[in-house]
């Protein structure tokens, strides 16, 4: 039966009790003084009999009307709440029926999606463990709070420790100590990596100690925010690496004493000889001449590379000015730049601190940012060096108006060997000598430039209580 019909047949009926009810309490009322007392109670009871009964109907009915409804009702809650096995039976009323058959077809069909949508993710998630299982390098996922969510065999191997153990944890707490959770907390929150680079982790001890690169890479996904952990497991090459630094130190120093001597004898033999000039003997005396004293300068180049590469190699530190290093600096290249037809500027802010610094060996960072300057700089160009004090560091700045330099040698330019530009020239070794030295000092050099428009190197030295509490 449909809903109006029975509206309409519940109304009806209501109707016609209501027309009894009245009728025989109306005779009750006008039998009252002239019928007996018996006849006039029993058309009386007999009308709230009538209406009692046409309430009662009506409530029932409205009752049968609003059951269907109320099962609907709950049925479509519990798919709400993600229980899509519900279904409904059919009812007395056809539009609930109906109603309850769309309902079934709509449960079954969101059931049947939500089982394919579940395998397709159990799939994509058994995908992905084989993918992180077969990466040779540990991987971790951590949350914002530095706990770790995810992580693949290698990564729990190298730490020590297991998949199970590891999950809900932080990296210190799995390794000791206080290294990782803030910086992980901080680079989340900022979405940026830190400036310095991450040194190297070293774990065990003995023949089973290993040294792990660390790599830290926040990320977000719309969502909340985390970090992947890169671990790589460097041992070797670092053996390698210290390897070839210690035949480099050997070689060098093995070279050193022969070459100098030889650079002596040509200094002497060039200020006694004397060869017609515009002739080949005098260009060929020349050309050993030069390169005599670039391999001289070369050799020592590596001595001071493979030096300065060991960390057990002391520095002479003491208290200097920046500012008179800058100075001096610019005095001693004056006359080069003049040679070339450029100026060369020194500007240095007030009320610097003294830092503790080797001034022999900073002095040598500076010569080689100052040199290129002015080697990569045209006539009519300008080099300038600023000395600045921020808020996290003192900086040196040396920039120039030469040609400037692409992103791939950027990322190339502190390599050893490696030189770029037209005026290019001795062993390629000044910017990575330049480098080792601003590290041993707790600092770091950086290079900005684009192509065409110059470059700026900029050395960052921390202040002197950062530098002494590192």
């Amino acid at each position: 039966m449909k809903i109006l019909h029975r509206l309409l047949l519940s109304y009806a009926a209501l109707i016609l009790f209501a027309f009894a009810g009245g009728a025989l309490m109306a005779l009750a009322w006008a039998k009252f003084d002239t019928g007996p007392w018996y006849q006039i109670g029993l058309l009386g009871l007999g009308g709230v009999v009538i209406s009692v009964l046409g309430i009662r109907f009506g409530i029932a009915q409205a009752k049968a009307t609003s059951a269907p409804l109320q099962k609907i009702a709950a049925a479509t809650k519990a798919v709400a709440d993600g229980r899509f096995d519900v279904r409904l039976e059919p009812s007395n009323l056809a539009e609930a029926t109906a109603l309850a058959e769309s309902f079934n077809e709509m449960a079954a069909a969101l059931e049947a999606y939500n089982s394919t949508s579940i395998d397709r993710l159990l799939a994509e998630q058994r995908r992905n463990d084989v993918v992180l299982g077969s990466i040779d390098d540990g991987l971790i996922i951590v949350d914002e709070r530095a706990q770790i969510e995810r992580l693949n065999p290698i990564a729990a191997r190298q730490l020590g420790t297991t998949v199970e153990l590891a999950i809900g944890r932080t990296l210190d707490d799995i390794l000791g100590g206080d290294r990782f959770d803030q910086r992980i907390i901080d680079d989340i929150a900022s979405q940026q990596l830190s400036q310095d680079n991450e040194p190297d982790l070293v774990i065990g001890e003995g023949v089973m100690q290993r040294t792990l690169a660390v790599a830290l890479t926040p990320f977000t996904d719309e969502t909340r925010p985390g970090l992947v952990v890169m671990i790589r497991d460097v041992t070797e090459e670092r053996e390698q690496e210290k390897l070839r630094m210690d035949f480099v130190l050997r070689a060098s120093h093995e070279l050193r004493t022969p070459v100098s001597g030889l650079r002596m004898a040509m200094d002497l033999l060039a200020e006694r000889a004397a060869f017609a000039p515009d002739t080949r003997e005098a260009d060929l005396f020349d050309t050993v001449h030069t390169e005599t004293k670039r391999l001289a300068d070369l050799v020592s180049d590596l001595l001071d590379v493979s030096r300065l590469s060991h960390a057990d190699t002391p520095l002479k530190l003491e208290p200097v000015q920046l500012a008179q290093i800058a100075e001096d600096a610019r005095a001693r290249f004056e006359p080069m730049a003049l040679e070339r037809r450029l100026s060369i500027v020194s500007t240095t802010a007030d009320n610097l601190p003294e830092l503790q610094l080797d001034p022999s060996q900073f002095s040598r960072v500076l010569d080689n940012l100052v040199g290129n300057a002015i080697r990569h700089t045209p006539p009519g160009g300008e080099v300038g060096i600023t000395v600045v004090a921020g808020s996290d560091a003192i900086r040196i700045e040396v920039r120039d108006s030469g040609e400037g330099m692409t992103r791939r040698q950027l990322a190339r330019v502190f390599d050893p060997f490696v030189q770029f530009g037209r005026n290019s020239g001795g062993a390629g070794l000044g910017l990575t000598l330049s480098r080792e030295i601003v590290e041993r000092h707790g600092g770091r050099i950086e290079v900005a430039s684009q192509r065409g428009q110059g470059a700026r190197f900029t050395v960052s030295l921390p202040w002197p209580s950062e530098a002494a509490a590192a």
